[in-house]
Parts: C-alpha cells; structure tokens; sequence
C-alpha cells in the first residue's frame, strides 16, 4: 500500500532502513505521491542496475533530483556528456587521486592537531567537512579561505536538489554561482596555472567556448558532489563504529580490513540514498507502465539491502565479503569523484584510528537535512 511508504516523514527520515525494508516488500516499480511532483521508485539491485546501464529510455539531463531542470555539465545527456566528463575526468582517475595521498593525510593531521586539546569537538565540523572541501578546492584551484561559506553553499545545492520548493535556496544559488564565475572569469584572462578551473573556463567545444551558465554549472556540479559524499561517508562510518560495541576499539586493532569497513559503510548507509532519471518513452517495470517523461527515483538504500543479493543485508557486517554496491551509480553516470571518496575516507581513517584509539560519542548528533541524503550534520564526539 502506498500509505506505509513515507520517505519524507520522521520515521524514514531518521532510519532509511524503514523505507528501503517497505520499498522491497512491495511491486518492484512504486508509484510515489508525497512528493510534488510524484515519481516511481524502483528499489531491486537489478531493476536499479538496469536502469542506471540504459541511458537512452532514462535520462538524466533532465535532472538527477526529483524536481526537472535544464541539462548541464555531467548530468547532461551524450554527446554533452560525453564532452564534458571527458574534459574533467583525467583529475580523477586512479593514478590521478593516488598522488593525492600525501596532502589528504598531512590535512588530516592538522585538522586532528586543532582539536588534540579538546575534551569535545565535532567530528562532521572538524574534519569530515573540512578535509572534502579543502582538496576539492585544491584540486579546482579554488581559495580556501572561506570554509564556512563554501558549507553554507553546499548545504543549499543539496537542500535544492530534493525540495519541492528549490526556490527557497535562490538566493544562496545565486551568491554562489556569482563567486564561481568570479574566479572562472579571473581564469581566462590569467597564465595557465594548470589547474582544473583554468581547463574549464578555456574550454571550447567544436571551437567554440563554452557558455558561462556551462562552465559554471560543471564546478558547482563537481564542487558539491566533491565533497557532501565524502563528509557523509565519514560521519556515517565513525557513528555506527562508536555506536557498536567493540568496533571502534576492533578498528583500531587492526582486526577489521579498512576497504572492507568502507564497502560495507558504502552499503549499509550510503551518504546519497537514490537518484533520479527521466523515462524518455513509455517503459514498463516491473509490470508497471511508467509514462515517458516521468521521474524515476532509483533507491540505492533499498537496491544494497536487497536480499537476492546480499546475505543477511540488515547487518552491518564489516567482514562482509566485498561485492559490488550502487551507492555511487553505475554506467555513464557513475560517480566521478568515487575512488577520491574512497582514498579520502580511508586516510581520514587511518589517522583518526592512530591518534584517537579511545574516542567516544557524546551523542547521535543532528541528521543532515535533504530526504536523498543520509548522514551527521553534527556528530560531537570526546577524546578520552
């Protein structure tokens, strides 16, 4: 029934577990009212991964949210997203983000070095959130002077992306958007200082520049995504650790393979619950007939509890055999930034395990607000 689903109401939003169980006891494809305008989800590890692989009948060039919006860097559609994937992609290969390393740890270390004196700190605050934005920033070649504004900015992209009123975030958007084409424009008329903004703001496609709604919308696409993932996949790691007894401590002991914990992390709270594609024509799943140019939710959350495919899937097992997850998509789309989330993470928790082995929660901490998301704004945590 469609009343016992409620992604939006308290219950769900403060366990996505609850949906992601309801979505899988019910039709494979489910119509879903709350939210203006409605959608389908589909929530099988299959019918999502199908999905995601068929580019040509679900679009995402409509909007990867809930809500429709033009087409733009990429989350466009090919040939446009073919082009601008391939103009950012080479900062974000492997070989690429293997380098990164030594400055994610030494930035980890100075963030840990600030709060070493404190009883109390927070860990989304102090590090998860900080250590994303400042490589991003770094790898755009973007000041990092202002980290506080730049949270502000990314909490309002995200907040707008699952609003049924994007417009309450305008303003912020639009302050944002200002600072970005500041720099961008600063970039065109400078020396090429190599770095990724100066690529996009020289950047020409069939000999012609890039717009500036392009370039613009391409760095707050990558900006955003560069770091919400990454701060969410921290502090959802850290709370279940502390918050399940003997983890921490085994963590810390070596007794856990750190890959394996993330994975597992990856699955069992995956930092973006689900995004959105656009059916290009009448589609029929699941037994259900889904008219063109309709929202499709594919529910991440639901597809990596699925039971055909995971064993016990209701238990945070970081022993689990690892296994292909779809918290960071798949096919054209998959995420850009996923191997500079997983190398992020693994430092951060490699240098939280060597220098706080005995950190406790002081609480569950605040959850972040968008009902796509899923993680800690505030996870306050004591040094022991």
């Amino acid at each position: 029934m469609e009343s016992d689903l409620n992604l939006m109401g308290d219950e769900e939003m403060a366990n996505p577990a609850v949906s992601a169980r309801r979505l899988l006891a019910g039709p494979r494809c489910r119509y879903y009212a709350g939210f203006q305008p409605p959608f389908y989800i589909v929530s099988r590890y299959k019918d999502v991964s199908d999905l995601l692989r068929d580019p040509k009948r679900f679009l995402s060039g409509h909007g990867q949210g809930p809500n429709f919006a033009h087409p733009v860097g990429v989350v466009s559609d090919p040939p446009q997203h073919t082009f601008f994937r391939n103009l950012v992609q080479q900062d974000f290969l492997p070989r690429s983000i293997a380098r990164l390393r030594p400055r994610l740890t030494e930035i980890a270390r100075e963030l840990l070095d600030a709060v070493e004196d404190r009883e109390v700190w927070d860990l989304h605050d102090d590090l998860a959130f900080p250590l994303p934005v400042t490589i991003i920033c770094e790898i755009f070649g973007i000041p990092t002077d202002d980290l506080v504004q730049f949270k502000l900015w990314s909490d309002a992209s995200v907040a707008a992306l699952s609003s049924e009123d994007p417009a309450l975030y305008a303003a912020e958007l639009a302050r944002m958007r200002d600072y970005v084409l500041t720099l961008l424009q600063a970039k065109r008329s400078g020396s090429d200082d190599g770095t990724l903004l100066t690529r996009v703001a020289r950047a020409r496609r069939d000999g012609v520049s890039i717009s500036d709604d392009e370039a613009v919308g391409l760095v707050l696409q990558l900006f955003v995504a560069g770091n919400e993932t990454t701060t969410s996949l921290i502090t959802n790691f850290m709370w279940r650790m502390l918050s399940s007894e003997n983890l921490w401590a085994d963590f810390c002991g070596a007794r856990i393979d750190i890959d394996k914990a993330i994975n597992e992390s990856l699955r069992f709270d995956p930092p973006l619950l689900g995004l959105f594609r656009t059916t290009a024509c009448e589609v029929e799943l699941g037994g259900t007939v889904v008219p063109s140019h309709t929202k499709v939710l594919t529910h991440y959350g639901a597809a990596n509890r699925d039971p055909a495919v995971f064993d016990n899937p209701d238990v945070f097992d970081v022993h689990r055999p690892t296994r292909k997850i779809l918290s960071f998509g798949l096919g054209i789309h998959v995420c850009l930034g996923a191997e500079l989330a997983r190398l992020e993470a693994r430092v951060t928790l490699e240098t939280l395990r060597a220098r706080c082995p005995r950190l406790q929660l002081v609480d569950d901490g605040k959850r972040i607000g968008p009902f796509l998301f899923w993680g800690r704004r505030k996870l306050p945590v004591r040094n022991l």
